[in-house]
């Protein structure tokens, strides 16, 4: 029995530990466009303030990389899925064919829709992002944050707790667009207005002027100007689903499956911030966006893909308890 799991974050990680109890004898491979993708990407904050990361986390991740049995393709994007041939074609040409199929790749930017013309910006994504922002914070002495959401909150506390002079742009639309319970847009706003941060909600840039190489002015829309060193954006996530186009495996918003997590090919599965799972109790097809809902729906992908007849729930509160709770304005 071959599973192919398509994604090392929480979903795929899930699902591997839980394939892994069910069939210790069965051949898992991983597939990953990052060749080091063995970190969860809530810590990725925590990864840009400190030397390393949580120690729990360092290591869940070296036991992750050691566990025997599994074949992890690292630094390979997956071209497309076959599904009524049972196989993946990768970016290098080659084909993996298997027994049971998970897509765990969940979201990717859409960084276009923010990036002012003419300027180098950064993002906070990978463990990649993180490096290249960590080398960079340590000269900078500004910084300005375009966009929204918990990204864009983050990077913010990130680089006031460096001593960095930031100020946070947020479109109409992106300041905190999740309408969430346990914490609104007016506790995060009372929150950085009680730390004297420079936050503007409703404005865009309309111009970004390179100054000397080093540093911008980017002005906004109701006239105010910012001179900063760096500009990180925090734009929207969108499920990451393209290469499943053509393939015939159903696809909205996100991968369509059912309370099992399969989608219309029965030994196809999708979780995490990929999926849009069919909700048993509204009647409707969701995305539930965290690691600790992708975690859920992978152990549930996991033994389906064991052959179990497990389902999931979806319940958008796991995610605010664990990111966006009230931990997450006392981090501060």
């Amino acid at each position: 029995m071959h599973h192919v799991i398509i994604g090392c974050g929480a979903a795929g990680r899930a699902a591997l530990n839980r394939i892994r109890r069910d069939e210790p004898n069965a051949k898992i491979t991983i597939i990953s466009d990052e060749l080091d993708p063995f970190y969860l990407r809530p810590y990725l904050g925590y990864f840009l303030i400190n030397e390393r990361l949580p120690e729990a986390q360092q290591l869940a991740d070296a036991e992750l990389s050691e566990t025997t049995g599994v074949d992890f393709i690292m630094g390979v994007r997956v071209n497309r899925v076959m599904p009524k041939e049972n196989a993946v074609e990768l970016a290098n040409g080659k084909k993996l064919n298997y027994n049971f199929l998970l897509v765990a790749t969940g979201t990717r930017f859409w960084p276009q829709e923010l990036a002012p013309e003419g300027t180098q910006y950064y993002t906070l994504k990978t463990k990649a992002d993180a490096l290249r922002l960590k080398r960079e914070a340590e000269t900078v002495e500004s910084v300005l944050v375009y966009g929204g959401g918990y990204q864009a909150l983050e990077l913010t506390r990130i680089f006031h707790l460096k001593g960095k002079k930031v100020r946070w742009l947020a479109p109409p639309g992106f300041f905190w667009p999740r309408q969430l319970p346990g914490v609104t847009a007016l506790d995060v706003k009372n929150k950085l207005d009680a730390l004297n941060l420079d936050v503007r909600i409703n404005r865009r840039v309309v111009q970004t002027l390179d100054l000397d190489g080093k540093r911008y002015r980017s002005f906004d829309d109701a006239g105010d100007s910012f001179d900063s060193d760096l500009i990180v954006l925090a734009p929207h996530e969108a499920p990451r689903i393209d290469f499943l186009l053509g393939s015939g495996i159903h696809i909205d918003r996100g991968v369509l499956v059912n309370e099992e997590l399969k989608t219309n090919f029965p030994n196809v599965f999708a979780a995490g911030d990929c999926a849009q799972v069919f909700d048993l109790n509204s009647g409707q097809s969701v995305i539930n966006f965290g690691w600790k809902s992708a975690s859920k729906q992978g152990i549930v992908a996991g033994e389906n893909m064991a052959g179990n007849n497990s389902v999931v729930i979806p319940s958008q509160d796991e995610f605010v308890l664990d990111l966006m709770g009230k931990r997450l304005l006392e981090r501060w």
